[in-house]
């Protein structure tokens, strides 16, 4: 008779231990793997700004200042200066970004109006304006913006090129830094660096107080940034809604909040940080659908310029008023935001990209903002 022989296997306790194991390593690799992602997706960020900021060094060079934000329409109001307006600054650096053939299709003589009829998806610049441009867009925001006013989504394949990257405008020319005497509401010219024009020639058109309509066509050239290339912050992410109107983040939204103090004039800067830091943080939802919704077509809510006023990744503070907007976009208090981990990528007008912490010192981002104030900045103080 033949001795029987056990059959060798594993135990249900081995099977477990096998199991637990694996999933522990699991647990351990899924970050790192999710690390690695955020990692490219930031680099690939820090190309596009790269690009972005060379494609504005370049155009100055070609063109002696830098590209032009036409926030508004040149026949609004009673404006006699033809039909051209509504082109975004990112319009203006497409040749320098190897866009050539996106540019020479666009009519820069002519604005296909605004988001109340079809034709800014289907007229004269549908085609651009319907364009993805993959420079303009951050890998790691996530979300696509389309618009809840039925318009972009009407007509089939109507979406827009969505955005996530705004131009430097300085600070809300109303807004006083310390030591900084009142201008009694005659607003001064920005301290940015993208050149802006309000397109129509009427004024004050719908600007309040009347000073608020000087100024507001700003030609910046390469002299008039005295406080150096590399000292001045050009561009920088912002993260778009989703065309909702809502989010559950502050940073997907344009908000404001009820005491109306960002909009006040000769107002001091703290008093802002203030305000907006206690909060609450209060949505506009009619200008948050449009938050990132096109990098090509502006009527001053899509967010194409940002503010040196509130830290990268704080709630997003826009203006109060409607008309601040229609009156000088660049007037808004919205600052960068960004899904990478501690801050946002931050070009700077010499070309350099450099990565700049939500914990930096306010003094010194708002000194990076300015083009003449003349400000002193540490290399080691961001």
């Amino acid at each position: 008779m033949r001795p029987s022989r056990s059959r060798s296997g594993f135990t249900l306790i081995e099977l477990l231990v096998v199991i637990a194991i694996i999933a522990v390593l699991i647990a351990l690799l899924l970050p790192a793997v999710q690390a690695a992602r955020e990692a490219a997706r930031r680099m690939q960020c820090t190309n596009n700004l790269k690009q972005i900021g060379l494609g504005i060094h370049n155009y100055m060079s070609a063109f002696g200042s830098t590209p032009v934000h036409e926030y508004r329409r040149a026949d609004e109001y009673g404006g006699t200066g033809g039909t051209a307006g509504n082109r975004a600054w990112h319009c203006m650096i497409l040749p320098f970004i190897e866009q050539k053939p996106l540019y020479d299709s666009m009519n820069f003589s002519y604005s296909d109006g605004f988001y109340g009829n079809n034709n800014i998806v289907t007229g004269v610049n549908a085609t651009a304006q319907r364009t993805t441009v993959s420079t303009f867009l951050c890998p790691s925001d996530g979300v696509e913006c389309t618009p809840i006013d039925g318009v972009v989504n009407a007509v089939p394949g109507g979406k827009l090129g969505n955005n996530n990257y705004a131009g430097n405008s300085g600070r809300p020319r109303n807004i006083l830094m310390p030591g900084q005497p009142p201008n009694g509401g005659a607003f001064p010219p920005h301290q940015g660096v993208i050149s802006t024009s309000r397109m129509y020639n009427t004024s004050p058109g719908p600007c309040s107080p009347a000073g608020r309509a000087t100024n507001t066509n700003v030609n910046v050239t390469v002299a008039s940034i005295i406080d150096g290339l590399s000292n001045t912050a050009a561009a920088s992410e912002f993260l778009k809604n989703d065309g909702s109107g809502n989010s559950s983040d502050p940073r997907r939204r344009f908000n404001y909040t009820n005491s109306a103090i960002i909009e006040k004039t000769d107002v001091d800067i703290w008093a802002v940080i203030r305000d907006g830091m206690a909060g609450p943080a209060l949505n506009w939802a009619f200008w948050t659908t449009y938050k990132g919704a096109s990098w090509a077509f502006t009527d001053a809510w899509e967010g194409h310029l940002y503010a040196h006023l509130f830290p990268p990744n704080a709630p997003t503070y826009h203006v109060y008023h409607d008309n601040t907007l229609r009156c000088f976009e660049g007037d808004t208090g919205a600052n960068p935001s960004s899904n990478h981990p501690g801050g946002a990528n931050v070009a700077f007008m010499d070309g350099s990209v450099r990565f700049v912490k939500n914990s930096i010192n306010l003094p010194t981002w708002w000194a990076l903002g300015t083009r003449n104030g003349g400000e002193v900045v540490s290399s080691d103080a961001y």
